[in-house]
C-alpha cells in the first residue's frame, strides 16, 4: 500500500511539475504581451538559467548558510553506521553526513539524487534525542531522498523564489522611479515605462505568488507523510519516528522552538520539522503538516 502511495505522488508531482511550467510560460507571456516577445523569451531564458543554477548548487548553497560540517566515519561512527545501515536497507547510497551547529532540534536531506545526496542534523536534535528517535528522523530524510523528494522541492522553490522576486522586485523598482523627482522628457519615458513594469509586478503578486505557493503546498505536505512513513518501513520500528515528532510537538507547546526563517524557502520545506504551533493561519499555509496530525498518521499506519 505504501509503494502504491509513493507512485501516486509522484503521478500527481508531474501533473503539478508541468502546471508550474505552464505558470512560468504564463509569466513570459505576460511580459511578451505588454513589452515585447524578446522580453518574454528573455525572462523564461533567466528561468530556466536560475532554476539550473539552484538545482546544481542547493546543497552548497544550503551547507554554506547553515554552517554545515561534513561528518565521516572516524568523527562519528554511531551516526555514520546508524546511516550506513539503513541506506543498506533501502538499497540506496550513502549520502554525505553533515552536522550543523545549531541549538533548534531539525534535520534535512539535499541533493538531486541518491547519488548526489546529502543529510544534514543539527546538534540540537542529535542533544536531545536518542539513539532510535535519531534513526526515526534519519530515515525519513533517507525516505525523501530515495523518493527524489529533494530533487522536487529544490525545483519547486526555485520557481516559487523566482515568482516572488520578479513580482516584488519590479513593483519595488518601478514605485522607486516613478516616485522620483526626476523631470524631462526622458524622466516621463522612463516614468510610463516604469508603470508598465509596475503593472506587470502587480499581476504577478495578485495571482503568480498565490498560484505558486498553492502548487508548492500541493508538492510538499503529503510528501512528508510518505517520508514518516517510509522511515517505519526502514527503520520496521514506528515508535522512534512516532517518539521524536511527539518530543517536537512538546517542545513546540512550551514554545521552545526557534520560528522558521521566512526568507530561506527552500531550507524550511527541506527542513524535518517546521515550527508553527501557534498560528492557525500558518498551520494552513505551511508546506509540513503540523506535528499533532504527522503523529495520528503513524500511530494508524499500518492502515496506509
Amino acid at each position: 500500500m505504501l509503494y502504491k502511495q509513493i507512485s501516486q505522488n509522484k503521478r500527481n508531482t508531474v501533473i503539478i511539475m508541468v502546471l508550474f511550467g505552464i505558470l512560468m510560460l504564463a509569466i513570459s507571456a505576460l511580459f511578451a504581451n505588454f513589452l515585447t516577445i524578446w522580453a518574454g523569451v528573455i525572462f523564461f531564458m533567466i528561468a530556466i538559467g536560475y532554476v539550473l543554477y539552484t538545482y546544481f548548487d542547493a546543497t552548497e548553497h544550503l551547507m554554506k548558510v547553515t554552517g554545515g560540517v561534513q561528518l565521516d566515519k572516524e568523527r562519528a561512527p554511531e551516526i555514520y553506521e546508524m546511516v550506513e545501515e539503513l541506506c543498506l536497507a533501502a538499497g540506496m547510497p550513502m549520502p554525505k553526513l553533515y552536522v550543523v551547529p545549531d541549538s533548534d532540534p531539525n534535520a534535512f536531506a539535499t541533493g538531486r539524487n541518491p547519488e548526489h545526496a546529502s543529510l544534514a542534523l543539527t546538534q540540537g536534535l542529535l542533544e536531545i534525542m536518542n539513539k532510535q528517535e535519531v534513526q526515526g528522523v534519519i530515515g525519513h530524510e533517507l525516505s525523501h531522498i530515495r523518493n527524489y523528494d529533494t530533487r522536487v522541492t529544490v525545483i519547486a522553490s526555485a520557481i516559487v523564489n523566482l515568482i516572488y522576486g520578479t513580482g516584488i522586485g519590479l513593483t519595488v523598482i518601478a514605485y522607486g522611479m516613478i516616485t522620483s523627482k526626476s523631470k524631462g522628457i526622458i524622466a516621463l519615458i522612463i516614468k510610463l515605462f516604469c508603470c508598465l513594469l509596475g503593472f506587470i509586478g502587480l499581476i504577478i503578486i495578485v495571482f503568480g505568488i498565490p498560484i505558486s505557493k498553492l502548487l508548492f503546498l500541493l508538492v510538499s505536505r503529503q510528501r512528508e507523510y510518505l517520508a514518516d512513513v517510509g522511515s517505519v518501513d526502514l527503520t520496521r520500528e514506528p515508535s522512534g519516528i512516532i517518539s521524536a515528532l511527539q518530543k517536537l510537538e512538546d517542545l513546540e507547546n512550551q514554545d521552545l522552538l526557534q520560528s522558521p526563517d521566512k526568507n530561506n524557502l527552500m531550507l524550511n520545506s527541506l527542513s524535518f520539522n517546521l515550527p508553527h504551533v501557534h498560528s492557525w493561519w500558518l498551520r494552513l499555509m505551511s508546506d509540513h503538516p503540523p506535528l499533532d496530525k504527522r503523529i495520528e498518521r503513524l500511530k494508524n499506519s499500518d492502515k496506509v
